[in-house]
């Protein structure tokens, strides 16, 4: 860092972005917890994924007591400077066509980290770990 960026007064963001800023001097960080909360959200909101990877027993427990420890099971987050590699364990829907479940949760994972962070995904890696049955549709029953 040279004198005048010591002197500066402006954010730099890891897509190389910058903001004035009203003499704050610092580093933004993007913790790893953002990472794989981002990297939740993305990939159940993808199509044919049923959930995350985990024990359902262990998962349950630590769920009930407040533990996010399934994502330290489900998620593997390598942080560099700028980028994220990613590994992601997931249980997709039975029937579904695999190759394309996986990739459309790279895409999502990769977008969405990119959208909120700023930071690159040069590899994901998507493990399908088991297949389920999709859940049933609550469907009315009514009577004749």
């Amino acid at each position: 860092m040279n004198r005048d960026d010591a002197k500066s007064n402006r954010s730099v963001f890891p897509d190389g972005s910058s903001v004035k800023t009203a003499a704050v001097a610092g580093v933004v960080k993007v913790h790893e917890s953002v990472v794989a909360s981002i990297i939740r959200k993305a990939t159940c909101s993808v199509p044919g994924v049923i959930r995350l990877a985990g024990n359902m027993l262990v998962d349950n427990i630590a769920e009930f007591v407040g533990s996010n420890k399934v994502l330290d099971r489900s998620i593997n987050i390598e942080m560099g400077e700028n980028a994220v590699n990613v590994e992601v364990r997931i249980i997709a829907a039975y029937g579904v066509f695999v190759p394309d479940v996986a990739r459309a949760v790279q895409t999502a994972v990769t977008a969405e980290i990119f959208k909120i962070t700023g930071m690159q995904v040069p590899r994901i890696d998507v493990v399908i770990a088991d297949l389920e049955d999709p859940p049933e549709e609550d469907v009315a029953v009514i009577d004749e």
